[in-house]
């Protein structure tokens, strides 16, 4: 696109039923915003302080009776005029379901994270097999291995997981020692079924005479002891490639959720900088310019640990089909309450040229207080945008250099003013 061509950034909207083609994947697990501070539990009866901190009522109640000021960023407090219902987030909550910790003995029920505990105390499947069988625990996952933590939920267990990593994996460390030595142990040893089938015949002497005769009736034992042995042999195999294949499943899941942790911490902690990289370009630009409805979603990003959270849209322009189209998106956080609306901030965007990059083409735009794109979102992405309805041109994007190892490089920079 001519880059001496003046772009005028506009607030556009999401065309309905969309289908992008990088979903944002959500978790079944909690959020932070749904979770006490100080309990580490689900909120229960949340207050928010003017500090913009959410707790349990009763959590931050005791907290304050003792110590007076915020546990987060040690502001003093007073249950008076600093502690107020959180409504919002208690509905939120209320709208959770969880499934019964019972429902591998076969109970449906999914009640929301605060009936839980009532719905256990009233469940039919909540019936100890015998008058002396212990409080049901959760085992780690790693018990296989050696942990013998136990656990009365599975957000407990969780934590634990993320907590105890180094322990773990020395847990991995120490069994694979074991199965190492004692595979060498069985190589250099004989075992009772070998030594059973050693005394049912002996090899003859160096001058061809054997010292004894072994009975023609001992045949049948010795193929029985020899086909005992082959089958332990076998089970063996089984057992360690089984045990084997689970510490590859989970060294696979830790990698995945390190990964994930790592990628979460970076769009937190950007500081409103964010680098976009979008791989497999060609194939997904490819699939727009067949269906324009089509879109490409980056991972959401945040101004500041705590502060506004955006994404980045970019289509095939719906004015210009030869034209692509980037706008920028605000989505919903736990502190939007805490936030001054709307937001006000300046936006830069520039498509790196990643073989010339005097040639990176680099746009600012300010925010207008005036549009819906920079009000408070009320769903999880805001359905108005603002941006650049014609951005740039497709084919000059492809063959000027911006596209590299089928790789397109988008920097964002959104700094509050």
């Amino acid at each position: 696109m001519d880059r001496s061509r003046t772009k005028n950034a506009s607030e556009g909207i999401a065309p309905m039923g969309i289908t992008a083609l990088n979903e944002i994947a959500l978790s079944d697990q909690p959020e932070s915003r749904y979770e006490c501070p100080v309990c580490l539990n689900w909120l229960r009866d949340p207050v928010i302080t003017t500090c913009g901190h959410k707790f349990c009522k009763s959590c931050i109640t005791s907290w304050l009776q003792n110590s007076g000021h915020c546990p987060i960023d040690n502001i003093n407090l007073s249950m008076k005029v600093d502690i107020f219902p959180d409504n919002y987030t208690k509905r939120e909550i209320q709208e959770q379901r969880m499934n019964c910790p019972f429902s591998a003995k076969g109970c449906t029920v999914k009640v929301t994270p605060l009936d839980l505990d009532a719905h256990i105390a009233v469940c039919e499947y909540n019936q100890p097999e015998t008058s002396s069988q212990p409080e049901i625990k959760i085992p780690c996952s790693f018990q296989a291995v050696g942990c013998k933590e136990t656990f009365e939920s599975q957000e407990e267990m969780n934590q634990h997981l993320n907590n105890d990593t180094q322990t773990h994996m020395s847990y991995l460390m120490n069994i694979y020692s074991e199965m190492k030595i004692n595979n060498d142990m069985s190589n250099a040893s004989i075992d009772a079924k070998e030594q059973e089938a050693m005394t049912l015949w002996e090899a003859p002497d160096k001058d061809g005479k054997q010292t004894t005769t072994a009975p023609i009736h001992n045949t049948s034992a010795l193929i029985r002891a020899l086909y005992e042995r082959v089958v332990v042999l076998e089970q063996r195999n089984r057992e360690q490639d089984i045990v084997i294949a689970n510490i590859s499943k989970q060294l696979s899941a830790f990698a995945v959720a390190k990964m994930k942790q790592n990628n979460d911490m970076l769009l937190r902690y950007c500081m409103g900088n964010y680098v976009w990289k979008i791989d497999n370009f060609k194939a997904r630009l490819d699939a727009m310019l067949k269906d324009h409805y089509k879109m490409l979603y980056s991972p959401g990003f945040y101004t500041s640990p705590n502060g506004y959270r955006f994404c980045v849209r970019l289509n095939i322009s719906p004015q210009n089909p030869h034209c692509i189209a980037l706008h920028v998106h605000l989505m919903k956080t736990e502190n939007d309450d805490c936030l001054e609306w709307p937001f006000n901030g300046r936006i830069s965007f520039a498509m790196i040229n990643q073989y010339e990059p005097d040639l990176t083409q680099r746009d600012t735009m300010m925010s207008n207080s005036n549009l819906i794109a920079f009000r408070k979102p009320s769903t999880e992405i805001c359905v108005r945008g603002f941006g650049y309805t014609e951005y740039a041109v497709v084919s000059e994007v492809v063959k000027n250099g911006f596209v590299r190892d089928d790789t397109l490089v988008i920097r964002i920079h959104i700094k509050c003013v």
